[in-house]
């Protein structure tokens, strides 16, 4: 009867027919087993339009491959799932991801017979879609969670509605705790005033500045914010990822030091030292004020090298630094020119007088012996003085003439100080 009503007679046909007409994916295929009996793959045995269209070329090339030829990439777990339906005969469900044709299926294994399985693909865009999107969220979970900078996301009344592992351990709060804070908490006061400026510039194109944030302790830290607004399930979101420069600003702050101070002695370079020179001789010719240069090295420095090493004249010249820091005025710039060779600039003084009583103090402070590998170093140094403006009203005829009347000193036998005589 099923022959003449519904085959007319040609059931192998009429089934083609039918299995072609499908708007699911139909493949009949026998397992492939290993020595052990574990499946490695499994051989195409018949398939129908659905599946050619989705697999791409024709039945003949299909037919009598294994799955592996067609998709190598295919997870390994799905061949194990149809060697356990074709050896025990139970069917399951399974979702599988095409990564040839990113896509997944939703799919049903049967057994006809033991060792071999038919599958039926069904197409479900929402299964690819939903799929694809948790992927993407678990990304971005792992990304947010295991990010090195910090990263928080504020909504259109400024407060915080999720921060990351990071900011927690930055800023010493909790989620809880983050979830009814605004941002604006976590800035220190004296930066709010570029907040609504660099707030509004953020919603329009994005924006990165730096500025200080304050943790729960109340410490503060120097930060580089990365801000960007987008647009999350309809709502206004500002996405903040924020990087601790704490580490950077130590390194700037310590480029700018040695660029501008004397790594031996801690005291201004010659270079720092003759920017300070220009301030005050401008000042000067402005306010008709008078100042002394004050140029000085340390007498029969060569033999305390020689005798005693380099350590040990380094060891004499940074005592000689610190003893000037520690005795002379805050307004007075001390620095160092090179070698044994020293800079002082007296600023306001009204006569020589000034200078003399400074130039005199100075060779007290210095005349105190040095320590070294229990060897007391005796120290003294030379002086030659040039007075603004009547010496000279330039740094470089200054620095020349207090230079002359250094080794006028010298000549005398050292450890005192002489003015320039003009000759």
């Amino acid at each position: 009867m099923f022959k003449r009503y519904v085959c007319n007679g040609d059931c192998e046909v009429y089934f083609s027919k039918f299995f072609d007409s499908l708007e699911e994916g139909f493949l009949l295929n026998e397992v492939i087993c290993g020595s052990d009996g574990i499946p490695l793959d499994f051989k195409i045995l018949e398939l129908n339009n659905y599946f050619i269209n989705m697999a791409g070329g024709s039945r003949e090339n299909i037919v009598g491959k294994t799955i592996k030829e067609l998709y190598p990439d295919i997870d390994t777990k799905w061949i194990d799932a149809c060697g356990q339906v074709a050896s025990s005969g139970k069917g399951m469900q399974q979702n599988i991801y095409f990564k040839t044709i990113d896509k997944y299926f939703k799919v049903n294994i049967i057994s006809p017979i033991k060792g071999q399985v038919i599958i039926i693909f069904n197409d479900i865009t929402d299964i690819t879609d939903i799929m694809k999107a948790n992927e993407v969220l678990k990304k971005h979970f792992i990304l947010f969670e295991n990010a090195k900078d910090i990263i928080l996301y504020i909504n259109a009344d400024e407060r915080i509605i999720d921060a990351n592992k990071t900011a927690v351990e930055k800023y010493g709060y909790s989620r809880v705790e983050f979830l009814n804070m605004k941002l604006q908490q976590l800035r220190h006061p004296l930066t709010m005033k570029d907040y609504q400026e660099q707030m509004e510039m953020s919603s329009s194109y994005g924006i990165v500045y730096e500025c200080v944030n304050v943790r729960k302790d109340g410490s503060s830290f120097p930060v580089e914010v990365s801000s960007r607004t987008t647009e999350i399930n309809g709502e206004l979101v500002r996405i903040h990822i924020i990087r601790d420069i704490t580490e950077r600003k130590q390194y700037e702050e310590k480029i700018k030091y040695l660029a501008n101070y004397d790594a031996l002695t801690d005291i201004p370079n010659r270079g720092f030292l003759m920017k300070q020179f220009k301030k005050i001789l401008e000042q000067s010719k402005r306010n008709k004020y008078k100042f002394a240069v004050m140029l000085f090295d340390v007498d029969k420095f060569k033999s305390i090298n020689d005798l005693h090493g380099h350590n040990a004249g380094d060891e004499v010249l940074k005592n000689i630094a610190k003893r000037l820091q520690e005795n002379v005025r805050k307004a007075d710039i001390i620095g160092r020119l090179g070698g044994d060779e020293f800079l002082v600039i007296q600023p306001f003084i009204k006569t020589k007088d000034d200078a003399s009583n400074l130039a005199n103090r100075m060779l007290d402070y210095v005349a105190k012996p040095v320590q070294w590998n229990n060897v007391n170093l005796d120290v003294d140094i030379s002086i030659g003085i040039a007075i603004y403006p009547g010496d000279s009203d330039n740094m470089k005829d200054l620095i020349h003439n207090a230079d002359n009347a250094m080794y006028f000193t010298k000549k005398k036998g050292g450890k005192d100080y002489n003015f320039y005589i003009t000759e």
